[in-house]
């Protein structure tokens, strides 16, 4: 393999060719633009060699195979001169190659783009990207590309294990397997009864038959080589083989079974503590497609790169990193290339470099962009990279009342719920602070614990507040209920019952009202806010005493109690909904509607009834109901 230096230089001697023959077609009245292209690709090659040292072999390899291919399409002498003399046979030449000339500059310039956005696969990478967002045409694209370097393993596979009668030659398992590998089998394929046959669709209903011929194929020339030692009286080890290392891994990611090829031909399975074996074809999807993975990593060519489309097919979660991580530490020869939606795989590649499709355009369009380091939880972040809606920061858990309620109520957001009101603030800042994203972040905060201050500033950072207390409160509103009552066929005197009774509720519970609120309005103020730093400790003291000077429990108490009491003496139904923090108001609606499930029932209304909408959406923030 030529070392950084010699590439550099054998670059410049083909950019010097290359000018040559721009030169040349210049004057023969040819199009020049092909010749542009591939200095300029060789340019950028050299820049991306002298930025990114030392290149690993896999992509220096590829940057030989590439820059030849292009130089090798117009391989005609230069030495003459630029002259009428010679003029049809520099048009016939360059004629006879551009066609070729001009792929091998795309295919290298396309391998440079790709190569560049994954770091020059400097360590294995995980793409990201939803389904229709191009994964399998970028695998076919790849392996297109790479033709020598590359193995795809593709997310269609049929797992079909054959019954072998004997030991086939171990060099025509090899040639199968190499042609096998050759194939691009991430396509659409057609059966052998539809009338549309394809080399690719036999390669992909053979391919696991070919894998596994190629395993007992080694294993028994291996055998037999050292049988034949032995008897020689030589002293030599015990051959491993690759079908032994694709036993062994097998076993050890599956508890309950025992994997086996004890005559060397037939591949069986007994339950552990078990002499009863059954067929290797009798297997579940599960332990089929472990070992076709195992086959096929095992068996990929050296230093090559190992493309893997949807890896987590038919994988159940608890096996899923394990087997990857086994089968990157056997092949660390090699860089995988993981083509997933899959969140969580793609968190769990901890040294993986990460990117995702963020579109396709066909047939070989790709916007590809790095995942960058930011605040928010990296599968928080995989999660939402893909929308194309906006997102929607609010204070929830996943599966609660609040994030059901958004979701029909803002169809134009995603919905994400985090833990706490910091969590909104900061994933949405963080959020928006990402380069090239083609949406932005809101965040949803309760309201009762900030300053009026604080909730403005915040809105220049998309943060808002509901007017409600808690979003169940928004259930409530009279409106609604009207609406609802109708549904349950009530009286509408039932709505002025409950608006009596939540009042009364309020009266009741004025007390605990305000001390939770005082309480929160604390707790907030020690995770907002800090002591400054002292370097003495009469300064520390200080410092601690104007911290806590800050917190005023009698006057915070007061106000919010004349504050709450207005309300009541005032019997402002609205107004207590947007401070009474009781997870007690749904037995009120239990109560007065004569059922057992309110929320429940309440949720359904709302999926079903559009109109209803109208008057939840009043008490969000316009910023986020503006169409």
């Amino acid at each position: 393999m030529l070392e950084n230096n010699s590439l550099m230089n054998l670059i410049d001697e083909n950019i010097i060719k290359l000018q040559r023959y721009l030169e040349i077609a210049k004057f023969c009245d040819i199009n020049i633009k092909p010749f542009e292209e591939a200095i300029c690709y060789f340019n950028k090659l050299k820049n991306s060699i002298h930025t990114h040292e030392p290149l690993k072999e896999n992509y220096k390899e590829q940057i030989q195979v590439d820059s030849s291919n292009i130089m090798k399409s117009l391989n005609f002498s230069t030495n003459f001169e630029i002259s009428q003399m010679y003029k049809d046979f520099y048009k016939i030449n360059i004629k006879k190659g551009l066609d070729e000339f001009k792929y091998n500059t795309k295919v290298a310039s396309f391998n440079l783009n790709i190569f560049s956005k994954f770091s020059f696969f400097d360590k294995n990478i995980v793409a990201i990207g939803a389904n229709g967002s191009g994964k399998s045409s970028l695998s076919a694209k790849l392996k297109e590309y790479l033709p020598d370097s590359a193995m795809t393993i593709s997310a269609q596979k049929l797992l079909v294990i054959p019954v072998f009668k004997n030991i086939t030659n171990p060099n025509d398992t090899i040639k199968e397997l190499g042609k096998s590998q050759a194939y691009e089998k991430s396509t659409k394929f057609k059966l052998e009864s539809d009338t549309n046959y394809s080399p690719e669709s036999d390669a992909i209903k053979n391919e696991f038959k070919i894998l596994l011929n190629n395993l007992l194929s080694e294993n028994s020339t291996l055998n037999n080589k050292y049988v034949q030692s032995v008897r020689k009286g030589e002293n030599c080890n015990v051959p491993e083989s690759k079908l032994i290392n694709t036993i062994e891994i097998w076993n050890s990611l599956i508890e309950h079974r025992v994997l086996e090829c004890s005559d060397g031909i037939n591949i069986s399975l007994k339950a552990r503590n078990s002499e009863n074996t059954y067929p290797a074809y009798q297997m579940n999807d599960g332990e089929k497609v472990i070992l076709y993975y195992i086959s096929h990593v095992l068996q990929a060519p050296q230093d090559g790169f190992i493309i893997v489309d949807e890896p987590e097919m038919y994988l159940h979660k608890t096996l899923l990193s394990k087997l990857w991580d086994i089968l990157e530490t056997e092949r660390e020869d090699c860089i995988f290339i993981y083509l997933t939606h899959d969140l969580e795989f793609a968190t769990s590649r901890n040294t993986a470099k990460k990117v995702w499709i963020k579109s396709f355009n066909h047939p070989d369009k790709w916007e590809i962009e790095d995942i960058p380091n930011n605040e928010l939880p990296e599968a928080l972040l995989l999660k939402l990279l893909g929308s194309r809606k906006r997102i929607l920061f609010c204070e929830s858990e996943s599966g609660k009342m609040d994030e059901k309620i958004y979701n029909l109520l803002l169809l134009n957001f995603t919905i994400t719920p985090v833990k706490t009101c910091f969590d909104v603030i900061n994933y949405t800042k963080a959020f928006n602070e990402l380069p090239n994203m083609t949406t932005e972040a809101f965040g949803l905060i309760d309201s009762d614990h900030h300053e009026p201050a604080r909730l403005t500033s915040l809105k220049a950072k998309n943060i808002f507040s509901l007017n409600v207390s808690e979003v169940e409160n928004l259930l409530f509103d009279e409106e609604f209920l009207k609406g609802f009552s109708k549904q349950m066929m009530c009286s509408e005197s039932v709505v002025s019952t409950i608006k009596s009774d939540v009042l009364t509720r309020l009266s009741e519970t004025k007390g605990l009202q305000v001390a939770n609120y005082i309480s929160a309005k604390i707790n907030y103020y020690f995770k907002s806010s800090h002591v400054s730093k002292g370097n003495t400790l009469e300064v520390v003291k200080t410092h601690y005493a104007n911290f806590t000077s800050n917190i005023n429990i009698d006057e915070w108490h007061n106000a919010r109690e004349c504050e709450l009491q207005n309300i009541i003496d005032n019997q402002n139904y609205d107004g207590a909904l947007s401070v009474i923090n009781d997870k007690g108001l749904k037995i009120i609606a239990n109560k007065n509607f004569n059922i057992g499930n309110f929320q429940e029932k309440a949720l359904n209304y709302l999926q079903f009834n559009h109109d209803s909408h109208q008057h939840l959406l009043k008490h969000l923030p316009s910023e986020l109901t503006a169409e």
